[in-house]
C-alpha cells in the first residue's frame, strides 16, 4: 500500500442521511419545544422556535436578531399575518417543505415574501405559475400586488397582470379591486392593448373606469381627464356615450371637450377619407389594430416574409409567427427565386404581389417562367386557415417593388411595368369585392420613386424625368434629371402636374421621398452612417385643379423616425394573423408586470 503524508490524501466525505436526521431533530425539537429560545406571536398563538434556524432560513429573521434591535433580546416577538401561513413557513424553516393549495398558497407567499425566504418564494411562485387561471380577481389582484414588487418574480407578476387586464369588467366588479387600485395601475391597464378582447368592449371599458371614479369621487376625480384619454371613444355609440359618463364627468369642461369632438368626428365616420380608424387612431381604432410594416428575411428553407412593426408609447411589439410561406417558387426548377414585392391590408386581409426574378441560364425555362408568373403574381391571405389563395393576376406584369394603397373597396397599384418589352410607370386597381383589375393611367411619362397617400385621399406621386441635353454644369454625358411630382384623385381618375418651386439645393434621388406628419409636407433625403437625413419643410395647395408645392429650408423633426417612415406600412387586427409578442428594446415601452402599487 502506498503511503502519504498526513496533510495529503486529504478527501471530502458526508452523509445525506445525517442532514435528514439533524433537521428531522430540530423540527422534534420545536414540537416539543425544547431548547428554544424565542416565541413568535402570530395573531392569538405562539409558536416556539430557535433563533438560530430562523436566522438561517430566513433574512428578516436575521437581521431582527443580529444587527442589535432589541427583538433580539426579547423572549417573544410579534409578526404580522395569518397562524396558518405562519406555521407552513415555519415548517419549511425547520424541513424545507409545506403544504400549498389554492385556498393557502396566497398567504403563505406573502408571509414568504415578507420574511425574505428566497427558496419558498420561488415554490410558491413556481405553484402559482401552474394554476394562473384558478384564482378570483380578488386572489389575483393580491398576488400582482406582492410579485409586482419583487424583481425576481416580474414573470409572475406579468402573468397575474395579463389575467387583470383580460378580466377588467370583473375587476370592477370587485371591492378589493376598487378599494385599492390606485389612478396609476388603472392609467397602466388602460394603456394596455391586450385590455379589449372578445368579451370586453371599449364601452364595458368606459363603464368600467367610470365605476372605479364614482367610487372614490373626490378623491379621484382629479385623474378623470388622463383616464378618459385612454380610452377609444370613437368606439363607444355615441347616443350612450353621456348617459355612460353622466354629469359628474361632463360638468368637467375637458371631458366635455373631449366628448363633443368625439360627437363631431363620429358624424363623419362613414364619409371621412381616409377612414377615422387611420387619421384618428386614438379614438376610432381598436386596441387590437397594430400599424405595421413589412420586410422580408429569406433563409435556406423558406420564403416567409418576416413582420416589422413599429414602435409606439405603450404598446407592444410583436412578430408574425404563424403567415404560411406565400406560393412564389418558379414551379419548374427549385432556383432559389426572388421577393416579395409588395403587401397591402384590408379588413385584416393581406394582399401580396410578387414579381419572382429567374437565375437560370436556360431559355425556354425562362420563357415558361414568365408566362407562369403572368398567372401567378397576386394573392390574398386567408387567417382563418393559414394560407394564401391566388387573385385575378394584374394586367400589366410589375417590376420591382410597387406601392400599393387600399382606398375604400380598391387596392390601388403604382409601379414600373414592362409593356412591349418596355417600361412604363403605370397606376392599376383591384376591385375587392368583385376581384377584378383595371388600368387607370397606362403612363406615368417619368420613373417613379415614391409615393404616399395623403389623408386627404389622394396620392402624391414623386419621379424624375431624364431630358436629353447639357447638364446643369454644361456637360453632355447621359443627359440630366429633374424632379416630377404628381397628385393623383381616385374619385375621379385624374392625374394633376404639381408644379414644384424649389428654392434650396435639393437632389433628387432613390431614397428622397415626401412624407405627411401631423398635417404637415416634409421632404426627406436620406443619408448614409456618416451624414443624417435632411428634411425639408414643403407648403402645399392641393386643393385647386393646379396644385403647387414650395420646398422650403432644412427643418428638424426629433419626433419622427423618417427612415421608417420611408417604408410602406398598414394597419391590421394582430389577434387575426398569428401574433406574439416580442421582447422590445425600445426605450419607450411601457414595461409590463412593473407598475408599484400605491
Amino acid at each position: 500500500m502506498a503511503s502519504c503524508k498526513q496533510d495529503q490524501c486529504v478527501q471530502s466525505v458526508g452523509n445525506q442521511s445525517h442532514l435528514s436526521r439533524l433537521s428531522s431533530g430540530l423540527n422534534q425539537l420545536r414540537h416539543q419545544a425544547a431548547f428554544c429560545d424565542v416565541n413568535i406571536i402570530v395573531g392569538d398563538q405562539r409558536f416556539p422556535a430557535h433563533k438560530a434556524v430562523l436566522s438561517c432560513a430566513s433574512d428578516y429573521f436575521q437581521g431582527m436578531f443580529s444587527s442589535g434591535f432589541q427583538e433580539s433580546t426579547m423572549s417573544e416577538i410579534t409578526v404580522p399575518g395569518t397562524e396558518e401561513s405562519f406555521a407552513q413557513i415555519l415548517d419549511f424553516a425547520y424541513t424545507g417543505y409545506f403544504n400549498l393549495s389554492l385556498r393557502t398558497v396566497t398567504g403563505i407567499f406573502q408571509m414568504a415574501c415578507y420574511m425574505v425566504i428566497p427558496e419558498a418564494m420561488d415554490l410558491c411562485a413556481e405553484y402559482l405559475r401552474e394554476v394562473k387561471d384558478s384564482f378570483t380577481i380578488e386572489d389575483c389582484y393580491e398576488i400582482w400586488s406582492i410579485t409586482s414588487n419583487h424583481s425576481s418574480l416580474a414573470d409572475v407578476a406579468q402573468l397575474y397582470r395579463r389575467y387583470l387586464v383580460e378580466n377588467f369588467s370583473k375587476c370592477v366588479q370587485s371591492k378589493v379591486f376598487l378599494e385599492n387600485s390606485s389612478a396609476s395601475v388603472m392609467l397602466d391597464i388602460l394603456s394596455d392593448e391586450d385590455i379589449e378582447t372578445d368579451n370586453t368592449t371599449e364601452e364595458q371599458i368606459l363603464r368600467g373606469t367610470v365605476t372605479w371614479l364614482k367610487y372614490d369621487w373626490e378623491q379621484r376625480k382629479v385623474h378623470a381627464v388622463d383616464l378618459l384619454k385612454k380610452i377609444r371613444l370613437g368606439l363607444v355609440p355615441v347616443d350612450r356615450l353621456h348617459k355612460l359618463l353622466g354629469d359628474e364627468l361632463l360638468a368637467i369642461p375637458e371631458c366635455k371637450d373631449i366628448v363633443e369632438e368625439v360627437v363631431k368626428l363620429s358624424v363623419t365616420m362613414d364619409t371621412a377619407s381616409p377612414p377615422l380608424i387611420k387619421s384618428h387612431p386614438e379614438l376610432f381604432a381598436t386596441r387590437n389594430t397594430i400599424t405595421a410594416s413589412l420586410e422580408e428575411d429569406y433563409d435556406d428553407t423558406s420564403t416567409a416574409p418576416v413582420v416589422l412593426f413599429k414602435c409606439k408609447t405603450e404598446t407592444a411589439c410583436y412578430k408574425m409567427t404563424k403567415l404560411a410561406d406565400i406560393p412564389n417558387r418558379y414551379p419548374y426548377s427549385d432556383e432559389k427565386v426572388s421577393a416579395v414585392g409588395a403587401f397591402v391590408s384590408n379588413e385584416n386581409q393581406l394582399y401580396a404581389a410578387i414579381d419572382v426574378g429567374y437565375n437560370g441560364k436556360d431559355r425556354e425555362d425562362s420563357r415558361n417562367h414568365d408566362k407562369w408568373l403572368l398567372a401567378n403574381n397576386f394573392f390574398q391571405y386567408m387567417p382563418e386557415t393559414n394560407e394564401w389563395i391566388l387573385l385575378p393576376p394584374i394586367p400589366v406584369r410589375i417590376l420591382g417593388y410597387p406601392k400599393m394603397f387600399h382606398i375604400k373597396e380598391y387596392i390601388y397599384m403604382i409601379g414600373e411595368c414592362e409593356v412591349s418589352k418596355e417600361c412604363k410607370d403605370m397606376i392599376q386597381r383591384f376591385h375587392i369585392h368583385s376581384k377584378s383589375w383595371e388600368i387607370l393611367v397606362d403612363d406615368l411619362l417619368f420613373h417613379t420613386l415614391y409615393a404616399i397617400l395623403l389623408t386627404t385621399g389622394q396620392i402624391l406621386v414623386t419621379g424624375r424625368q431624364e431630358r436629353a441635353g447639357p447638364n446643369p454644369d454644361g456637360s453632355r454625358y447621359g443627359g440630366f434629371c429633374v424632379p416630377v411630382v404628381a397628385l393623383y384623385k381616385p374619385t375621379t381618375n385624374e392625374l394633376l402636374h404639381v408644379h414644384v418651386d424649389i428654392s434650396v439645393d435639393i437632389t433628387l434621388h432613390e431614397d428622397t421621398f415626401f412624407m405627411e406628419h401631423d398635417n404637415n409636407y416634409y421632404l426627406v433625403t436620406q443619408g448614409n452612417h456618416k451624414e443624417p437625413d435632411q428634411v425639408n419643410r414643403v407648403i402645399c395647395d392641393f386643393n385647386s385643379d393646379r396644385p403647387t408645392m414650395v420646398i422650403g429650408d432644412v427643418v428638424e423633426i426629433k419626433t419622427v423616425d423618417t427612415r421608417r417612415q420611408f417604408h410602406q406600412e398598414f394597419t391590421f387586427d394582430k389577434r387575426k394573423l398569428g401574433l406574439v409578442q416580442v421582447p422590445c428594446e425600445c426605450e419607450s415601452h411601457v414595461k409590463k408586470g412593473e407598475a408599484k402599487m400605491e
